[in-house]
């Protein structure tokens, strides 16, 4: 998801992660058992479980966050289409293959021609050949880089513990050599958090080490816990560690290689023993937690890896419902993005590195686009206009694959009469809160909304509306061409764009309410006699407090602050916990948001728990927005 307002983040400190996993899966685990007694497909349990296993599906490991391009991506367009096959929804593409393909940015490759790695010492080079002994990473450019060879164990610099594997060694325009993870991985007494990952044994802080002291490339060979036979020596990907290691030449080399090398020069302790292989170096360092590092002397590195630009493509996947009756040539489309962030290659909040499976951004909303495809493929009446059912890629890279659809599209815009975009529906928790961006790009839209809501009953929504709210995702490209849109969405958290984003967080139940009530606004649009007409959205002067807020049981948390905002200029800091405004008690943003909205020209008595006090803060809320 993309540029979506900063105030509508929800932490998963509302319950704690423990409390919330407990009645989400609890509440699921019911309605699945309350399937297996029945063979409704229409009963509420029904469609919870269909719900609750594509969004588990879509979001597990085995699809690698979904990243256009990928072979994970493909596995996912698949799952996509044979569920639009099953149903019977018909391909909105001519060639019946329901995948609209682009062309995303440019994707670097290794040029394996122009890729070499020389290691030459006093008796000669040794023979380094590419995939099978080294793999280097994607670099920001081609690579031509020589120097001698220093071997700085795990790169660690740890004051705290008085480790610094840098303080006695040269690095400057050298390869280091570095292991990868940390010392005393198995030892509950190591000060490296125990048998814990501490922040040392991550690539990012290694990198930055051997960066800042100056060197000219480095090459990781894995440690003896992640590689302890050679079976296990497996090399990375070309693409593995992306951002991380595009500043500095880098390559991935055997164990194994290494080893060859230190036959010839070991590496040599204070008390004079040779360590002629790394089996021996970690031994040596596990028992004495002492540096190891030196200059392999003699020993030169000439490393040349050139790259070329790839297109990836990707793919709109679409299926079509015709519509039935006088306004059948006009169109309803119903869109979500079903690609994330994969490894973190792009908007991570988290770094990259980790799978990001991207659960509620938008497993959730990929699940309501097919769940309700399904639900109106199998219904006997038609709809009244044609219903579009658009699941997007290549979303989190610019909106890209809604970009597409609008300049190529395979139904036509002017007869385009709403879109209804799903990102991120999974957080609806018992506020019942479905914010509904962009309602006013149509004056049948409100009435819709509230008839769609009626018709709940008992399961009626809380339906937020904000004035001027246009949030960033595959509506906007539609948005643009004067067509009326609707973005449904139910919060960020505090997971978003992080590996935290998992199917365990999720509201199911709560998805599958949204669902329901999209149902029915679908029925509403696509059976009344006049289509939506399209309003210029009214640009609104909106005061915006700068700074990242989480709701609170007991306040709203300050995350951080933007410079020069009016949260900086006011005093705030992170950390601060805002209890009060004018006295009233509040714990949620929207109540801070409807504050600067309404007191323009006023100065807002904010109260303030910052460490053990209590404070007052004064917003002086300018007039003009």
């Amino acid at each position: 998801m993309l540029n979506v307002v900063m105030y509508r983040i929800r932490p998963l400190a509302l319950t704690g992660l423990a409390g919330l996993l407990v009645p989400i899966c609890l509440a699921v685990a019911l309605q699945t058992t309350a399937v297996a007694q029945s063979n409704d497909e229409t009963s509420p349990g029904a469609a919870i479980a269909r719900v609750t296993a594509d969004i588990k599906y879509l979001a597990s490991d085995e699809l690698g966050g979904r990243l256009p391009g990928s072979p994970e991506m493909v596995v996912c367009e698949d799952y996509i289409i044979n569920e639009f096959k099953r149903i019977g929804l018909k391909s909105g593409v001519a060639d019946g293959s329901y995948k609209q393909p682009f062309e995303v940015g440019q994707k670097k490759s290794v040029n394996r021609d122009a890729t070499t790695l020389t290691l030459t010492g006093s008796k000669g080079a040794l023979d380094v050949v590419l995939d099978t002994d080294f793999k280097p990473q994607v670099n920001r450019r081609d690579v031509a880089v020589e120097g001698g060879v220093v071997f700085v164990g795990y790169s660690i610099r740890a004051e705290e513990y008085n480790y610094d594997e840098y303080k006695n060694v040269d690095v400057k325009d050298k390869f280091v050599v570095m292991l990868r993870m940390e010392p005393q991985q198995t030892d509950e007494k190591s000060v490296f958090a125990g048998t814990e990952t501490s922040p040392y044994a991550f690539l990012q802080a290694k990198v930055t080490a051997a960066m800042d002291a100056g060197a000219a490339g480095i090459i990781m060979v894995n440690d003896g816990t992640t590689a302890p036979n050679a079976e296990k020596d497996e090399l990375s990907a070309y693409d593995m560690f992306g951002n991380t290691v595009a500043r500095i030449p880098f390559v991935h080399m055997t164990r194994a290689k290494f080893d060859e090398l230190l036959k010839q020069t070991p590496v040599v302790r204070g008390n004079g023993d040779k360590l002629d292989s790394l089996a021996k170096i970690e031994l040596a360092i596990d028992g004495s937690l002492e540096p190891v590092s030196q200059e392999l002397k003699g020993w030169k590195a000439n490393l040349n890896v050139a790259f070329r630009n790839e297109g990836t493509i990707t793919n709109n996947i679409i299926g079509v419902i015709e519509g039935e009756g006088p306004h059948a040539d006009e169109t309803i489309v119903i869109g979500a993005h079903y690609d994330h962030l994969g490894m973190g290659q792009y908007g991570s909040r988290s770094g990259f590195g980790e799978i990001h499976n991207g659960a509620d951004d938008n497993a959730t909303g990929t699940a309501g686009v097919m769940e309700l495809a399904r639900r109106f493929a199998k219904s006997d009446k038609k709809p009244g206009r044609r219903l579009v059912f658009i699941c997007f890629s290549a979303e989190e890279m610019g909106l890209l694959g809604a970009v597409h659809y609008c300049e190529k599209p395979l139904f036509p815009l002017e007869k385009t009469v709403s879109m209804i975009n799903y990102d991120m529906i999974g957080w609806l928790q018992d506020d019942l809160e479905l914010t509904c961006f962009s309602w006013e790009t149509s004056a049948a839209y409100e009435a819709a909304l509230d008839k769609a809501n009626e018709e709940m009953g008992e399961n009626r929504l809380n339906l937020v509306k904000p004035q001027g709210g246009f949030a960033g995702s595959d509506h906007l490209p539609f948005l643009q061409r004067q067509i009326p849109v609707m973005f449904l969405h139910t919060g960020l958290t505090s997971t978003y764009h992080t590996p935290e984003d998992d199917f365990e967080t999720i509201d199911c139940v709560g998805a599958t309410k949204v669902i329901d009530f999209t149902e029915k606004l679908l029925v509403i649009l696509a059976d009344q006699d006049e289509a939506p007409k399209f309003n210029a959205p009214v640009q609104r002067s909106r005061v915006r407090l700068g700074a990242l807020l989480e709701d609170q049981d007991d306040g709203i948390l300050v995350d951080s602050v933007v410079d020069d905002s009016l949260a900086a200029k006011s005093g705030l800091q992170a950390g601060d916990m805002i209890t009060a405004i004018d006295g009233e008690k509040i714990n949620r943003r929207r109540e801070i948001n409807r504050a600067l909205s309404t007191g323009k020209g006023k100065t807002l008595k904010l109260t303030v728990v910052r460490g053990s006090e209590t404070i007052e803060v004064g917003i002086e809320v300018p007039d003009d927005g």
